[in-house]
């Protein structure tokens, strides 16, 4: 092997994001966000280092040799002819994706998503006043499909502008066929939708495998389409920000360009143009050897989990270096899994972020030597290994999302005056058990309120209330006062986790497609920083704030029961104002 894809680089206290924010080791690399754990290819610190010692580095512009250099790549790599007028140049993919959606959609619009997708689409939606709208990709045996009859529904919603189309796809690890574009491309081009196709991944390609560049599937979508790519993924240059867009058609790109510079997104840094230059035309060999070791890792991963977790499901790598495991058949929630890994310092990214679709998956970052990758697995056995020998001795702990028909085991449960209560002793009628956030939270005081206006009617009708929060009794008594109804202290969410009350996946997520939230705010994200609460809760949106390791993104359930512990209603909230009325309640309730 002529390049170096075997020493682990140290790269704690180097403002790496990823190891700073884990506390990362040689000993315990972590293996989640995408950038690679190998030093970056030869030519081109030759190629940043001769510009460090020969060039000022003042102000930059795109030249000939760096257009030259693009197009003659994409054209080799991908037989994709870009013309240079096409070009629209920012400081990462995220940002291009933005830019576009300013420029093909307005306020209130909506945008199309496949999930599990990556994370930052939904950022990049919301933060832009757009709505989401998601259709689910199917999972046939680890292999995923696009649903195309749910896909076509989402696109005639007069609402649905555009979509975010990852290619290939993060984190399923899909190439998706010259076919499967072509029925996609034409059900948006039947419907107005704009194609913005993410293909930041399109040089990491296993072999075998084909990738089709989306604009390349015909005339008609070329013509409502923007291929966004960026050699930082394929040569790992996250760092210095360089990505293209290009835009085949003339109004929008000009569109586009015109939002670009509103944006101050006129030029990319100097470090930028010289890195991508060099990467696409010197580093082709370099990136030969890079897929090699991709492939061999994703194998020694699918060969590891077939000989001691048969159960665990490794989806075909076909593109990216990140692979997607489905690890659900251990048995583990997404919660237990992700306590399990991080308790031994495995850092690696859980599913969840990807959004519902992707719980109970994780994503393993296939870039970084063996060894790296040798020792994740054995931290990976030994976090598994402790659970299953702890359910061995202890016994397995009880999880079960409620549905309607189901028995609600019976529990124990404390007041803020009592304990010990006994919930098959105390439910004397049909009962609506409320799951909020924690004693302190002015969410939960809001929702308090609403349920406290609840009660004379469902009262009036036989049906009893009890809140659970997940505070101390302590905390209980001296937050939630004046309640006509029973408040259960969880302080350490036991039952939470006995009914799979889960956290949402992020702090956009809490809200995101929330018709509440979306008044409250007029549209527009933006206008949080005018409502008066936003002082309170901008600390929990960065970081915990105020209330440390409490479980801030907790989403609410509300599950009404009869009185032989028969479920009636269950409502999983999935936003923090997605609420059920109280004539549903009582009529399901009623019945």
């Amino acid at each position: 092997m002529k390049y170096d894809f075997t020493s682990i680089p140290d790269r704690s206290n180097c403002g790496s994001s990823k190891w700073d924010s884990v506390g990362g080791t040689v000993e315990n690399v972590p293996l989640s966000v995408a950038d690679m754990e190998f030093p970056t290819a030869p030519a081109i610190k030759d190629a940043l280092k001769n510009l460090v010692e020969n060039t000022i580095l003042g102000y930059a512009c795109p030249t000939e040799e760096y257009f030259d250099a693009t197009i003659s790549w994409m054209k080799r790599r991908h037989n994709f002819d870009v013309k240079k007028e096409w070009f629209v140049s920012t400081p990462g993919v995220i940002p291009a994706l933005s830019i576009l959606i300013q420029s093909v959609t307005k306020p209130g619009d909506a945008i199309l998503l496949l999930t599990p997708v990556y994370y930052p689409f939904d950022m990049v939606t919301i933060s832009n006043g757009r709505r989401l709208v998601y259709s689910r990709l199917i999972n046939k045996d680890g292999r995923y499909e696009i649903d195309y009859d749910d896909l076509t529904e989402k696109a005639k919603m007069p609402e649905v502008k555009a979509i975010l189309f990852s290619n290939p796809h993060n984190p399923v690890s899909r190439v998706w066929t010259r076919d499967e574009l072509e029925k996609v491309g034409n059900i948006c081009c039947d419907n107005g939708v704009f194609i913005i196709s993410d293909e930041i991944h399109n040089d990491l390609i296993m072999k075998g495998v084909e990738h089709t560049v989306f604009a390349n599937v015909s005339e008609r979508i070329k013509d409502n389409c923007a291929v966004c790519t960026a050699p930082s993924k394929t040569f790992n240059l996250a760092g210095v920000q360089c990505s293209n867009a290009f835009i085949p058609n003339d109004k929008i790109r000009a569109r586009v360009k015109t939002t670009s510079m509103l944006n101050m997104n006129m030029h990319l840094n100097i470090f930028a143009y010289e890195a991508c230059k060099a990467a696409y035309n010197h580093c082709e060999d370099w990136l030969d050897e890079l897929l090699d070791v991709i492939k061999d890792n994703a194998k020694y991963v699918e060969d590891f989990m077939a000989e001691h977790y048969p159960a665990v499901k490794c989806s075909p790598l076909e593109g990216t270096y990140l692979q997607w495991i489905d690890v659900r058949g251990l048995g583990l929630t997404h919660v237990e899994m992700r306590k399990a890994l991080e308790g031994e310092k495995l850092f690696l990214d859980n599913g969840e972020m990807f959004g519902e679709a992707g719980r109970g998956y994780q994503r393993i970052n296939l870039a970084c030597a063996r060894e790296t990758l040798e020792r994740a697995m054995a931290h990976f056995k030994t976090a598994v290994d402790k659970v299953l020998a702890g359910w061995k001795e202890e016994g397995k702990p009880y999880h079960k999302t409620l549905s309607v028909g189901d028995k609600v085991e019976g529990f124990t449960y404390d007041l803020a005056e009592n304990s010990g209560l006994d919930l098959a002793k105390t439910i004397k009628k049909p009962t609506l058990i409320a799951f909020l956030r924690f004693a302190e939270c002015d969410l939960t005081k809001a929702m308090l309120s609403l349920l406290k206006k609840s009660f004379a009617d469902l009262s009036a009708e036989g049906v009893d209330v009890k809140a659970v929060v997940q505070s101390c009794a302590e905390d209980v008594k001296a937050n939630c006062t004046d309640c006509p109804f029973e408040i259960i202290a969880d302080g350490e969410g036991k039952l939470y986790d006995r009914f799979n009350v889960f956290e949402s996946n992020s702090a956009m997520q809490l809200v995101a497609g929330d018709e509440r939230f979306a008044e409250l705010i007029d549209g527009d994200v933006r206008h949080l920083y005018d409502n008066p609460l936003f002082d309170t809760f901008a600390p929990l949106l960065i970081g915990g704030g105020e209330y440390g390791t409490k479980r801030v993104l907790q989403l609410p359930a509300f599950i009404g029961i009869d009185t032989d512990m028969t479920v009636k209603f269950a409502h999983y909230s999935k936003t923090i104002g997605d609420l059920p009325e109280a004539t549903e309640i009582l009529d399901a309730l009623k019945k």
